[in-house]
């Protein structure tokens, strides 16, 4: 009888030993494979200072909204980074509609949102000529018609302040429009415009008006491979 007990608290105990095993390296894998973001350089948030400049870094698109929350705590605090997670929307929202559709919902003004995921719906109808399934790839550094839309990695959002657009303050939002350009070489015209705005309401900066960012882009020579 004791040594049945022993054999049972036994195995028990190993059972427990590689339970907790699995469930650490499960914590690993996550946290490798957690979304890392950087933002060098600076844009003013209130007032217009010609030839700022700034890139948006972060290691791959986000796979759930609560990754897209997290990324939002940290770059949706910046005008620029409002535009980066305006991309990885545009990519969330190819992959799952509903999701992107909720990511696109965190980070746009609802003027804006309706006229972007009807523009999205159509490149993304599989089969159609009008169609650019790589629409976000196309924004990101390094990614070429040419090289297939591969981008550079980690991948980049490179923004400067418009050049010749100054803010301009929205009394529907008590905010200053921010007039920003994603240098993308998708289109002929590099520079692709962005109004940002940060509502008095909200605690981030969300997108005002893209349609130069959802404009059928040039479309790929090679074959596309995705992003990560």
């Amino acid at each position: 009888m004791k040594t049945t007990i022993r054999r049972i608290a036994s195995v028990l105990f190993v059972a427990t030993v590689v339970m907790g095993l699995c469930a650490f390296s499960a914590q690993c894998a996550d946290k490798e494979n957690k979304i890392s973001c950087k933002i060098s350089g600076k844009i003013n948030h209130d007032s217009w200072e010609k030839g700022q400049k700034s890139t948006v870094e972060f290691s791959r698109i986000p796979a759930t909204i609560e990754e897209f929350k997290e990324l939002q705590a940290v770059l949706g605090l910046e005008p620029q980074g409002a535009v980066a997670l305006q991309v990885m929307a545009f990519e969330m929202f190819r992959r799952d509609e509903a999701l992107g559709s909720e990511a696109l919902q965190l980070n746009n003004t609802m003027t804006n949102l309706s006229s972007t995921k009807y523009q999205l719906k159509e490149l993304n109808r599989n089969g159609d000529s009008y169609a650019r399934p790589y629409l976000a790839a196309a924004l990101l550094e390094g990614a070429t018609p040419e090289n297939g839309y591969a981008p550079s990695k980690p991948y980049k959002v490179n923004v400067r302040v418009n050049p010749v657009q100054k803010y301009a303050y929205s009394n529907s939002y008590d905010a200053n429009v921010i007039y920003l350009q994603v240098d993308s070489k998708g289109w002929d015209t590099n520079w692709r415009a962005v109004e940002v705005i940060k509502p008095a309401d909200s605690d981030f900066y969300v997108v005002f008006n893209c349609p130069a960012l959802y404009t059928q882009c040039k479309k790929i020579r090679g074959t596309w491979q995705g992003l990560e």
